[in-house]
């Protein structure tokens, strides 16, 4: 799982795994990827391997926004 660091929350680019910018240098993130049709696909950088979780694009913004 290649990761960048995100430029702000909802600066996802499609198909690159991101994390968040507040957690640079840390290996035990979640990181987020935008995938066809809007969705937000969400991994764990320990488990790269493991089941991920696929999010609607509206439920991605309502945490994103939940979190702020």
């Amino acid at each position: 799982m290649k990761i960048v660091q995100t430029q702000g929350r909802r600066s996802l680019t499609a198909g690159v795994w991101h994390k968040a910018e507040a957690s640079q240098g840390a290996s035990n993130c979640a990181a987020a990827k935008l995938i066809a049709g809007g969705n937000v696909l969400m991994g764990d950088t320990q488990n790269p391997d493991q089941v991920r979780l696929t999010l609607p694009g509206s439920a991605w913004d309502a945490l994103v926004r939940t979190l702020a």
